[in-house]
């Protein structure tokens, strides 16, 4: 494919400047109207189109529209710009709000660098890049907030707006989240339990005679539910469960009646959560089978924010036009991203009807100390989003 003059103009050093500026307005979530502030102030320097879309005050989120949606196909890039809190200070080699480049210049590394502030930067990047240009549709930045928390000031509430027709409806989404410049066109579900294990209160003095412990009926149920799961899709690996929440007791000297613990449990494409219950109540037959007093109740989905696998096809023209243009500009056939990732705001996309995929940057320490996004990675992004662009948008000059 041809990439065009827009790939070719590119530059390094202002999608680090860009991401630099983010990382160093602090954004923990419900804490994000002061970088959505300064977002709204570089698009009006560059007399971009920048609309706020808000259900929460403080944590509002920025649509930012070049082009027309009634001429053709409207592309959206979402982004987030909250983060999550800094918890270890000390283990920092510079202030996490000060933004710095790696002595051997291949790392930009703050709080946000990598889960996504640097990406996001890539999006802004773009969008004054084509500031100027004609396009056959729109090409749109989500810059939102709520990503680290439920997403429901963010992602969900835009999309609502969409639902509502207050804001054009996507064709087509990228999701910038880091991916090691893989190509990410499908996420696991996912679906909670609440599982109570029921015993019988007593005094510890007469535990042995007439208390049925609930801890010790419950970490059998424990043990038998943390195992891996057998199953594998090419387009995201294996399921996953996990038990990651648990209580009990009420007072040191009484046998606990009943201990709750919560299950998370990731899901592959052909997975439902009627499949993933029916599993796990066949593990807890088994238990019950060993055991006369193991007896429970279980509740599901209990947050209400359960939602299966999903996939964008792989002849979907933004799938194919993200894996065309990777080929295109890094010279190799991109890779699918199989690895043991959580959740992005692209499941509220595709599940939307918005064909959706992936692809961003490599990283390390999200999350963490010295979190480092890869500067190389963000200008190849940046070359690959414009390339995308190019091809579904047919961009030129005014």
């Amino acid at each position: 494919m041809s990439l065009g003059p827009w790939v070719d103009k590119v530059s390094r050093d202002e999608i680090v400047e860009i991401a630099s500026r983010l990382i160093a307005i602090p954004s923990p979530s419900g804490e994000e109207r002061a970088v959505m502030e300064w977002v709204v102030a570089w698009c009006q320097a560059r007399n971009l189109d920048s609309k706020i879309v808000a259900k929460n005050p403080a944590r509002p989120n920025v649509v930012i529209t070049v082009g027309d949606p009634a001429t053709g196909p409207t592309l959206a890039m979402n982004g987030h710009l909250d983060t999550v809190p800094v918890s270890d200070l000390a283990d920092w080699k510079t202030g996490p709000f000060e933004p710095t480049v790696s002595a051997d210049g291949r790392k930009l590394v703050g709080r946000g660098a990598s889960d996504m502030k640097s990406s996001t930067g890539v999006m802004l990047y773009l969008m004054g890049l084509f500031a100027e240009a004609r396009f056959k549709g729109a090409l749109q930045a989500h810059i939102v907030s709520d990503e680290e928390t439920s997403a429901r000031d963010g992602t969900i509430h835009v999309l609502d707006e969409v639902a509502a027709g207050n804001l054009p409806r996507p064709n087509y989404c990228l999701i910038g989240e880091k991916s090691d410049l893989k190509i990410r066109n499908a996420e696991r579900g996912l679906v909670a339990f609440e599982i109570t294990c029921l015993g019988r209160a007593s005094h510890t003095a007469a535990a042995r005679a007439t208390g049925i412990n609930a801890i010790a009926k419950a970490a059998k149920a424990v043990l038998a539910l943390e195992q891996d799961l057998d199953k594998f899709h090419p387009a995201v690996g294996k399921p996953v469960i996990s038990v990651n929440l648990i209580s009990a007791g009420v007072a040191h000297n009484v046998v606990p009646g009943e201990c709750t613990f919560s299950v998370d449990r990731r899901l592959i494409p052909g997975e439902t959560v009627e499949s993933a219950r029916a599993e796990i109540e066949e593990v807890l037959a088994v238990v019950a089978s060993t055991d006369p007093d193991f007896r429970y109740e279980m509740v599901t989905n209990p947050q209400g924010d359960a939602i299966p696998a999903n996939i964008t096809p792989d002849d979907s023209p933004v799938v194919r036009a993200v894996r065309d243009s990777a080929r295109a500009v890094t010279g190799r056939e991109p890779e699918p991203f199989v690895a043991w990732a959580g959740a992005t705001d692209g499941r509220f996309y595709r599940q939307a009807g918005i064909d959706t995929v992936g692809y961003g940057p490599g990283g390390e320490n999200a999350h963490g100390a010295n979190e480092a996004v890869i500067i190389d990675d963000l200008v190849t992004q940046a070359r690959v989003y414009a390339a995308v662009i190019t091809d579904l948008l047919a961009p030129t000059s005014r």
